[in-house]
């Protein structure tokens, strides 16, 4: 694709602290790599502990590190991911956004948890709420990728407090997702408070496409969500402060989400399009304890 081509696009990106981009990546390479991930294991209920070796492992220890990191049980580490990196259109997109000094600062494959794969104990624990993390659940050897199921509205500067704020997602459907398939919703224009803790002031209708979005519970402003029902190698790009998350996957499909996620920052001296958008050059409070908070994606 042409710069300025990628420039005209990324017009909606000033505007809404969002784009995405349909045809950046070859759908080829990105249907060998998903097919590549679910040869991979046995995924379904073999994944997850028994209810006995999840409560001895987490008796007398607090739950975390339980997420590949950069370099440490990350299965993208196992996989050639140069036609994503190397894309000569990508990195002149990561350029005008970021400058030309950026850097990936994780990288990790997502995985949706459909409803049939979850042990009773699971389900008995959580009574079908929103999951933002199974990975506790998950046996120690197959935790090189996120397992969810639903994640609540949140910003992805949550796992980043008192550091750098400056820093773009990227994220990547490796297989076409539909409305069953815990598809994102992303509320465009949300940035525009700049971090706020979660969780977040936020009112919607009955169908998550009117939003209401304060950041002290006193100032509303209307925004709209946009559902990212997307085909193989579709590819979205959001700021740290921009507000998203899924509803749980129920149906129960053999071509289950898999899906690419990378924090990408730019550094200090670089100059892009994300300085005209980040308020906070550092993360403030994430988590706050609200007790008129309700959640939301249900």
């Amino acid at each position: 694709m042409m710069k300025n081509k990628i420039k005209n696009i990324l017009n909606d990106f000033i505007r809404d602290g969002f784009v995405e981009f349909n045809s950046l990546l070859d759908k080829r390479d990105c249907s060998r790599l998903y097919n590549r991930i679910k040869n991979s294991r046995d995924w379904g209920p073999k994944l997850f502990n028994s209810e006995k070796k999840y409560i001895q492992e987490f008796k007398n220890k607090p739950k975390t590190k339980l997420n590949p990191g950069k370099g440490i049980q990350n299965l993208v580490d196992q996989h050639n991911l140069e036609f994503i990196e190397k894309n000569k259109s990508i990195i002149q997109l990561l350029k005008l956004i970021l400058g030309e000094d950026y850097e990936i600062m994780l990288s990790k494959f997502v995985v949706a948890v459909p409803n049939d794969w979850m042990p009773t104990y699971v389900k008995k624990h959580n009574k079908n709420e929103l999951i933002s993390n199974f990975n506790e659940y998950i046996k120690k050897e197959y935790r090189d990728v996120t397992y969810f199921r639903g994640i609540d509205y949140h910003m992805d500067s949550i796992d980043w407090e008192k550091k750098n704020n400056e820093f773009i997602t990227m994220y990547i459907y490796l297989n076409d997702i539909d409305e069953t398939m815990s598809p994102l919703n992303v509320i465009k224009n949300s940035h525009i408070f700049g971090h706020t803790s979660f969780p977040h002031y936020i009112k919607t209708d009955k169908n998550h496409l009117n939003v209401e979005y304060s950041p002290d519970n006193k100032n509303f402003k209307k925004f709209q969500s946009h559902k990212l029902l997307g085909k193989t190698g579709a590819l979205y790009i959001w700021t740290s402060n921009t507000l998203h998350g899924t509803s749980p996957s129920f149906d129960d499909k053999e071509n289950f989400r898999i899906s690419l996620r990378y924090l990408i920052k730019k550094n200090s001296k670089s100059k892009g399009m994300l300085d005209k958008l980040v308020r906070q050059k550092i993360v403030g409070k994430t988590r706050v304890k609200k007790k008129e908070y309700k959640r939301i994606l249900k």
